[in-house]
């Protein structure tokens, strides 16, 4: 296959043909179809923010690697693989949802603000945080801090009207 036409070519997976193991030393492996393994790899949602189980990318462990296929069905996967993988996404995707939001405070054009998530209290930093929200729907609202982690505020319309009055602010 030419390497113009090797990209452009979608290869979909099914969970039998995925094993996710460790070695002994402790490194990550996938084996695809008893066709090839992958040294430590990565796997990445498709659709993250809108069907985040719909379809996984298995890719090289480089930065824009290479991708060796779309596992679908992923939670088929048999239980130890199955549970690397959740482990993998976890890590990667970890963003808290927001249960409330505690408190604001301005500090030069910095907002500093205290959430309570449900991975406990989280005091973050923002910076021009309009350019850093993404609005999923009508009240889900994704806003990414300073150093890059996301919190989920699954619906804005539930926070308590303390929280929604802060949440304008920060808006």
């Amino acid at each position: 296959m030419t390497p113009a036409k090797e990209a452009l070519t979608l290869r979909y997976l099914d969970p039998e043909q995925v094993k996710v193991y460790r070695t002994e030393e402790g490194s990550l492996r996938a084996t695809i179809a008893d066709e090839l393994t992958v040294l430590s790899p990565r796997f990445l949602r498709a659709c993250p923010l809108n069907d985040p189980d719909r379809y996984i990318s298995i890719r090289g462990p480089e930065p824009g690697g290479k991708e060796f296929g779309l596992l679908r069905n992923w939670r088929r996967l048999d239980r130890e693989s199955r549970r690397l993988v959740e482990a993998e996404l976890e890590r990667r995707y970890l963003h808290p949802r927001v249960k409330r939001i505690v408190s604001l405070k301005d500090y030069s054009g910095l907002q500093l603000c205290v959430l309570d998530t449900d991975r406990g209290m989280r005091e973050v930093t923002f910076r021009d945080v309009r350019d850093n929200v993404i609005y999923l729907g009508s009240s889900r609202v994704l806003i990414t801090d300073a150093e890059g982690n996301r919190y989920d505020i699954l619906d804005a319309n539930a926070l308590d009207p303390a929280s929604r009055k802060l949440l304008a602010k920060i808006l």
